[in-house]
């Protein structure tokens, strides 16, 4: 992704109306000089949030956001850098002047995009012609708004697509999206046959890739997309950019485990629900979806397999759980799905069996430990407690994980002082072992390292402020690594790092924000050294 001028940036920052683009989003409220709302970024019922049009400044008093419009924007809307300057400049009639760089990235992603845009659009059309899927989806209860609104669509028997799509995409690009599969021998032929297709879009609403559901006999049931240059299931969430267009900060999103699930439900008025794309949930979907809110349910079957479930999602939740977010456990009667529950209970029922038949993630935790560690005798009862408190010391530091370990401690009949391992008082004190170092420069070296073919965007001097570029950077373009360096780099924990366009948006970020910082440090050190000259001036006068 080329790099965008960091002129061209604070021009657009200083062109914007901070209050027009917030007030676009948030009800404010003019107070003297300021305007005040509810804070869009955790909850609360007096306004703590205040946008400052002189500053072209937001800050919440509560929980601490602040930031330009840029910064807004990237938060609110979920985008990254280059989208949120993109999508300013276009209010502005502006036109982004980019530098030299390589756009080859760019343009190829985009260019998957537009060919998976014109497989849903031929999919879509095949649903039209085809009686068969059509009586599939009304036997499952499906409107055929409802089958707009999620873009449905067939793919029928046979080898088709790369005909339909002729002189439109190319072969290699439908094979690139997974949409075709091509055999050692050259032979090309569809994935998708006698399915239903359902497109799977991400928080901006572009296709990244399919799922399938075969209709009659066939195995697997739901076939979903490879992994490609646009699709990785493990970071993807499904029906959340249709979960975005009715209310883009709900009080909480529902877990549920398929595509019908989420689609269903929406056609009962439940919009706030999203489904993981028949894996495993990931802590990269869950980071997603705190984005949007603090408070998840998980609503899956009551049998082994829907426990199973929980149970991992469990263990992938609580690194992520800071203070002030909730997670819940909600499992559905012998025979139900979440469809069938909602038409027989309607969406009041439904949201009131989620409200009082959920489990909070502390409960849902000891009733698991119960079940896996049978007896209630003391020995059962330290086994539990210490497996629990094994899994809530991933928590982060807080007053939501001290709660939990009380809570815990005394669902095991330790009371008062949470438990803890007592030793003497002369006993030695084993030496702490300090945090892993966690810098810019660190966390730029663990980027390069994963991705060498990141290294050519940072070796241009004018990268860097004053030419010259940090010392393990330094090291780094002169293949002189030492192991410290490399120890240091690998401590570095970055969700998503695996995935190459997630780690060039994170580098193009992180250069960014630098030169801005070193830009304003260096207006600063020109300000203070004319200050200064105007001091001996006087003087001397």
């Amino acid at each position: 992704m080329s790099r965008i001028p960091e002129a061209f940036v604070e021009e657009v920052v200083s062109r914007s109306d901070i209050v027009e683009v917030i007030g676009e989003r948030v009800p404010l409220k003019k107070k003297g000089k300021e305007f005040a709302a509810c804070c869009p970024f955790h909850q609360e019922k007096t306004p703590s949030f205040y946008v400052t049009p002189d500053k072209q400044f937001y800050h919440c008093f509560g929980c601490g956001a602040h930031g330009n419009v840029v910064g807004f924007l990237m938060e609110y809307d979920h985008l990254d850098f280059p989208t949120a300057i993109e999508q300013l400049a276009g209010r502005l009639g502006l036109e982004i002047p980019r530098e030299k760089g390589d756009q080859e990235k760019l343009d190829r992603v985009t260019r998957l995009r537009q060919v998976t845009a014109l497989a849903t659009d031929w999919f879509r059309a095949n649903l039209r012609r085809h009686p068969e899927a059509i009586d599939f989806l009304k036997h499952r209860g499906l409107t055929g708004e409802t089958a707009a609104r999620f873009a449905l669509g067939f793919a029928p028997t046979g080898n088709h697509l790369e005909t339909a799509l002729a002189g439109k995409a190319r072969p290699d690009e439908l094979v690139a999206t997974g949409l075709l599969i091509e055999r050692d021998d050259g032979q090309r032929y569809d994935r998708f046959r006698n399915r239903v297709i359902f497109p799977i879009r991400d928080p901006r609403g572009h296709v990244i890739g399919f799922g399938g559901r075969v209709i009659g006999p066939g195995e697997p049931k739901y076939l979903n997309s490879p992994e490609t240059e646009l699709f990785h299931k493990g970071y993807g969430v499904y029906g959340l950019f249709e979960s975005r267009q009715v209310n883009q900060r709900p009080d909480s999103l529902i877990v549920v485990e398929g595509y019908m699930d989420v689609i269903l439900l929406a056609q009962n008025d439940v919009h706030h629900a999203v489904a993981t794309l028949g894996t495993a949930t990931t802590a990269e979907q869950l980071g997603l979806l705190y984005r949007q809110t603090d408070r998840l349910v998980f609503c899956f079957d009551g049998d082994a397999a829907g426990r199973r479930a929980a149970v991992k999602a469990l263990e992938v939740a609580l690194p992520l759980m800071h203070d002030g977010r909730d997670l819940r456990f909600a499992f559905l009667p012998e025979g139900e799905d979440p469809d069938s529950f909602v038409r027989a209970q309607g969406k009041a029922g439904f949201n009131r069996f989620l409200e009082h038949g959920a489990l909070g993630f502390d409960r849902f935790l000891t009733q698991h430990l119960d079940e896996a560690i049978p007896g209630d005798d003391t020995a059962a009862r330290a086994r539990k407690n210490k497996e629990a408190h094994r899994l809530i010391n991933t928590m982060p530091q807080g007053t939501l994980r001290r709660l939990t370990a009380r809570q815990v401690d005394r669902h095991h009949g330790l009371f008062g002082r949470p438990f803890r391992e007592e030793k003497s008082r002369s006993a030695p004190i084993a030496a702490r072992r300090p945090p892993p170092s966690r810098s810019e420069d660190h966390i730029l070296l663990r980027l390069l390292i994963e991705h060498p073919v990141l290294v050519d965007r940072v070796r241009p001097a004018d990268v860097w402020h004053g030419g010259h570029p940090p010392a393990a950077i330094e090291r780094l373009l002169a293949d002189a690594l030492d192991d410290r360096d490399r120890q240091i780099a690998a401590e570095q924990h970055i969700v998503g790092i695996e995935n190459l366009e997630i780690a060039t948006t994170m580098l193009e970020d992180i250069l960014e924000k630098r030169r801005q910082r070193e830009a304003l440090a260096e207006r600063k050190r020109r300000q203070r050294s004319g200050l200064a000259g105007n001091d001996r001036d006087n003087r001397s006068g």
